[in-house]
């Protein structure tokens, strides 16, 4: 997913450079431009399904129909919010409307001061925006033992690491 801002961030970055052909998108436009992209990554890559839900681990070998809509959705809230962020970056995100803007007969670039609110989007502490959906309880679950997986990882690293430097320092 960290993939897919960077590839975000430099398809704006590289149009924008190239003076033209990039085009504004509200937040609706983008979010159905991630859920395509979602679609085509991990249908491209159905394993990495089972490596975000642990199934890896578990000797399974193809993903449930649930792992991979879960893994869409995730990729999906990624890429919104790549996009998003590139677009604001390249100041040119267009906000919230809908109504498609029309086309200027001259390219103007617009002034910095002219960049509009950021989208609403979920907190941990608040319910979410109109960009991302909320999270499922399946969801949260499995971000729960990630969360954990990854605390129990780093501590044994940290032991690990003490232990090696302490072992370099005795000789």
């Amino acid at each position: 997913m960290v993939q897919a801002a960077a590839q975000a961030q430099a398809v704006v970055a590289a149009a924008k450079e190239r003076g033209g052909g990039l085009v504004p998108m509200n937040a609706a436009q983008i979010q159905a431009l991630s859920q395509i992209q979602a679609q085509a990554i991990v249908n491209a890559r159905p394993s990495t399904a089972l490596v975000a839900s642990g199934g890896a681990n578990n000797g399974n070998k193809t993903p449930t129909p649930a792992q991979i809509q879960n893994q869409i959705q995730l990729q999906a809230q990624a890429l919104v919010h790549a996009h998003t962020q590139a677009q604001f970056a390249a100041n040119i995100y267009k906000g919230d409307t809908t109504a498609p803007a029309p086309a200027p007969a001259a390219p103007a670039p617009a002034p910095p001061a002219a960049r509009p609110p950021p989208p609403t989007v979920p907190t941990s502490t608040g319910p979410p925006g109109p960009l991302l959906p909320s999270i499922t309880p399946a969801q949260l679950t499995q971000q729960n033992t990630l969360t954990q997986k990854q605390t129990t990882k780093q501590a044994e690293l940290s032991r690990q690491h003490s232990t090696q430097l302490s072992a370099l320092r005795a000789k």
